[in-house]
């Protein structure tokens, strides 16, 4: 049974905060949600300086994911303590990434990767490329017709933008890209083949631009 206390006390936290003289009432304070805290703790936070070409820090940077586990820790004692006991590697990166690969090949693989599971997207990627990317060693050639065979991502050079542009939207469904992702492939490779988009360009631009 709630006692008379209890009860007032719960019935003046539910109530408007009122001003003791105009009895106006105030709005309540907003509290930020968890990922708006850890993203403005994390874009406050002083990191390294970024390679050169690169123009906005990420979590992929090494000093802002550190920056963003310490205020987790920080935040949530519980989830530290798993954090301290976890012993691999936290990072944004994703095994998809490549420092040398271009934006236009970035970008395509983004779209692949979206909404998917890992494992699920790299072997739809790995069909992609089976069909329409570049054996880096064509000795492998033979492995190509073997669902069963050891060739992995980096073993294949990305289909440029103007081949891409060329493929049948049909025929990219076969290795599993939905009818939208395949359009959207060829929306991105359209804007490269065309100009409207450039390495250069993407490298000066700034997040919100892009």
């Amino acid at each position: 049974m709630t006692s008379r206390r209890s009860a007032r006390l719960l019935a003046k936290a539910a109530s408007p905060i009122l001003t003791p003289k105009a009895s106006k009432v105030l709005k309540k304070p907003v509290t930020k949600k968890p990922a708006v805290r850890v993203a403005a703790a994390v874009l406050s936070t002083k990191v390294p300086a970024i390679d050169a070409g690169v123009t906005h820090a990420t979590l992929a940077d090494p000093g802002m994911m550190e920056a963003a586990i310490l205020y987790l820790k920080s935040a949530d004692p519980k989830l530290g303590q798993i954090i301290d006991q976890t012993t691999d590697e936290c990072s944004m990166s994703l095994t998809r990434d490549d420092d040398n690969e271009t934006s236009f090949v970035s970008l395509c693989k983004s779209v692949i990767f979206q909404q998917l599971a890992g494992n699920a997207a790299r072997a739809i990627l790995l069909r992609f490329l089976k069909r329409y990317g570049t054996l880096t060693d064509t000795s492998k050639a033979p492995l190509l017709n073997d669902d069963s065979s050891e060739l992995q991502l980096t073993d294949f050079e990305f289909p440029t933008a103007q081949q891409v542009v060329a493929m049948d939207v049909e025929e990219m469904k076969a290795v599993g890209l939905g009818q939208r992702k395949a359009e959207y492939l060829q929306a991105v490779a359209e804007q490269f083949n065309s100009g409207a988009l450039s390495e250069k360009m993407l490298l000066g631009m700034s997040d919100e631009n892009v």
